[in-house]
């Protein structure tokens, strides 16, 4: 049976009835977080709607993906809070049935065997020592440790056995991520860097010897491109300070490892040959070890360079853009759409088919594939996003959202590229009604265009649509080309979303994201404006019914775009910054500097603070706004969103205001969701005068 009439039916823009409602966006959401292989058996994470969206662990396999059953029981939850937004939570021991997770409630790291009942591995502290990024070892499960019992968090990279005992490796740096031994456990290499940073400004290669109690470091790889003061130094560095940022390093050897750099303009892969450690005398005194190796970025070699961006922003740790076995390396290659791109380690003489491979303009006489690599395309879909979780022998996992299809966790197959779905993210029955994204360029700006799409209807030939412009959070996200529930519930009731990759976004480089450094509030604004302004030139867009919405940093682009513009109809923010001065004294420890560089350090750029402020410029507001918050935000407390309200109330602004019991910085429950949407979609349906009552079913 068909599940839509084959009569077409006229009718206005806004008045389209559609079957992706708000209850099934909410209740039809669980997006799968990571994967692994054990041998055929395939372990990945996923949300629980039914159970108030709590993640949990499904076990499947290879062989049979449509058996899979829950590993961890009802009363966990895998969510690391390591610098407020966790990642990697969980790690397999593949020599045993061990399966080591964090539980959201007490932070500690617990250990499970299947069909048997978890036990606690690290003391209970109420939740004030927190795990993430783990990483299992021969040696033992490596972890990034945050102490929170004082107001001054102390992160520690540790490695416990599977007795509990836990050996600190390193504290070298303030921030620390993928923290990884090396073949022969001598070194450990891991990603550091200091306020005012963050991960996509400068980073540090740390290389470290860990065979003795002294830890000394032996090598360095700076990513900074000035000398940063201590973090105990009151000064603080311009925001236009360059960097290097150094993502994910892997070890190929002893001596060899893979890490990415974006010192040429984009973030490629790269190889790094090091003096092996085991080979230095022992250095038991840390005052008597010799001072770190300083490695400069000429000593990185390509690997894999497509010209494109191989890595992203370190929001969550754990994130993988590259994946080897000392064969062949696979990495997720990204700009507007993605790519899974591969280079064969082994073979360095083997000649691709020229439709498949690019070869970098540096390649060398003395290494003449040293950057060959192959595209890997055998689904004919547009990929928006791809995320790298695990190789196996025989396949490599990853998670891929496509204009055709929601999220999918895939099963690679390494010799013949093909793709077997293992998991999908949406079971949903309604996919005809799902948007059609393109990407497209307006007035200079990357975009996502999504327009009015539903099966059974069609506007009348006179009418151009209203239209959402969404402003991805970060500011470093990026909007990608994927169906979503979230964004064809507007577009299958006749509502276009334009989504909009302003300076500041992944995805188009180091230039184009430095864009934003001392910029937040008017370079992302005037892109949105310049964005805009290329829709309706189109005329894809109605002029007079545009409203703006964003999450987090896009909630502060709203409400700036309101306030500094008049292109918009109205607006929506989610959990939005308001004031600078209140989020850099009452954010956590991760983001606490990060309008260093958006804006500028404090007290040098305090005008700036103040002007930029949308809770100084509410009275500039004139159009409706809505205001969506949950009251255990840690990010953006909800006293602002409050404050926020209160000041439009006194400049007389028309205004909706939602506060969420039990909701953080992103909304999980399905009834915060339902509520949230509806009352957005409610809000642009009365500010663009469109009726209510129709009947079109």
């Amino acid at each position: 049976m068909k599940e839509f009439p084959q009569d077409v039916v006229t009718a206005p823009y806004g008045t389209w009835s559609s079957p992706l409602n708000a209850a099934e966006v909410a209740a039809g959401a669980a997006p799968i977080f990571d994967a692994a292989f054990r041998g055929d058996e395939i372990f990945y994470s996923t949300k629980i709607p039914a159970e108030k969206a709590r993640t949990g662990l499904v076990r499947t396999s290879l062989s049979h993906p449509g058996d899979s059953e829950q590993i961890i029981p009802s009363g966990f939850n895998i969510r690391s809070a390591v610098h407020e937004y966790g990642g990697a939570s969980w790690a397999l021991d593949q020599s045993s049935e061990v399966i080591y997770f964090v539980n959201a409630a007490d932070q500690r790291v617990w250990q499970i065997i299947p069909g048997r009942a978890p036990h606690a591995l690290t003391p209970d502290t109420s939740g004030r020592i927190r795990y993430g990024d783990l990483h299992m070892s021969p040696w033992g499960l490596l972890c990034v440790r945050e102490d929170c019992r004082s107001t001054r968090r102390e992160r520690a990279i540790v490695l416990l056995t599977k007795h509990g005992t836990t050996n600190v490796l390193s504290t070298h740096s303030h921030f620390m991520a993928w923290p990884r031994l090396s073949p022969d456990g001598s070194t450990l290499a891991f990603i550091g860097w200091e306020h005012p940073n963050m991960p996509w400004d400068g980073t540090t290669l740390w290389l470290v010897d860990v065979r003795t109690p002294a830890i000394p470091a032996v090598a360095v790889l700076s990513g900074d491109g000035i000398e940063r003061p201590r973090r105990s130094d009151p000064g603080l560095p311009s925001p236009t300070d360059p960097g290097i940022s150094l993502l994910q390093p892997e070890f190929t050897s002893d001596s060899s490892l893979h890490v990415i750099s974006d010192h040429d303009g984009h973030w490629s892969l790269y190889g790094l040959d090091i003096d092996p450690v085991a080979a230095r005398p022992l250095a038991t005194d840390p005052r008597h070890a010799p001072a770190p190796e300083q490695i400069g970025v000429d000593r990185l070699r390509p690997v894999i360079d497509t010209g494109e961006e191989i890595g992203g922003a370190l929001w969550q740790l754990g994130t993988r853009w590259h994946l080897n076995d000392g064969d062949e390396v696979w990495a997720h290659s990204q700009a507007a759409t993605a790519t899974l791109v591969r280079r064969r380690l082994t073979d360095s003489t083997a000649a691709p088919a020229p439709e498949s491979v690019a070869t970098d303009p540096t390649v060398t006489a003395t290494n003449p594939a040293a950057t060959a690599w192959e595209t890997i395309d055998t689904t004919g879909e547009t990929f928006g996003t791809i995320e790298l979780l695990d190789l196996g022998r025989t396949h490599l996992l990853l998670t891929a959202k496509s204009t055709r299809r929601p999220g999918v966790l895939y099963a690679v197959d390494r010799v013949t590229g093909l793709f077997t779905e293992i998991a999908s993210e949406r079971l949903d029955t309604h996919q005809g009604y799902y948007s059609r994204p393109r990407v497209d360029e307006l007035g200079g700006v990357p975009v996502v265009i999504h327009s009015p799409h539903n099966p059974r209807f069609a506007a009348p030939d006179d009418e151009l649509p209203p239209f959402v412009v969404s402003i991805h959070g970060g500011p470093t996200g990026q909007a990608t080309p994927e169906m979503t529930a979230r964004t064809s519930f507007f577009t299958s009731q006749g509502i276009g979303v334009l989504e909009v990759n302003y300076g500041g976004s992944t995805g188009f480089g180091r230039a184009w994201r430095d864009r934003l450094r001392g910029q937040w509030g008017i370079v992302d604004v005037e892109d949105t404006v310049a964005a805009v302004n290329g829709l309706v030139a189109a005329r894809l867009a109605d002029p007079n019914r545009i409203a703006i919405s964003g999450a987090s940093s896009g909630g502060w682009t709203v409400l700036t775009a309101l306030a500094s513009t008049n292109v918009f109809a109205c607006g929506t923010s989610y959990f939005g910054v308001t004031d600078l001065m209140r989020f850099v004294v009452d954010t956590h420890d991760f983001e606490s500097h990060y309008i260093d560089g958006l804006v500028g350090p404090w007290p040098a750029a305090q005008d700036e603070y103040f002007t930029r402020s949308p809770i100084r410029r509410t009275t500039d507001i004139n159009v409706p706004v809505a205001v969506m918050q949950g009251d255990r935000d840690p990010i953006v407390p909800p006293s602002q969103a409050q404050e926020f309200v209160d000041t439009l109330e006194l400049a007389g602004v028309e205004y909706i205001y939602r506060l969420y019991k039990g909701e953080s910085h992103g909304f999980v429950r399905a009834e915060t969701i339902i509520d949230s949407l509806e009352s957005e979609y409610g809000f642009y349906v009365d500010v663009f005068g469109i009726p209510r009552a129709h009947q079109h079913g």
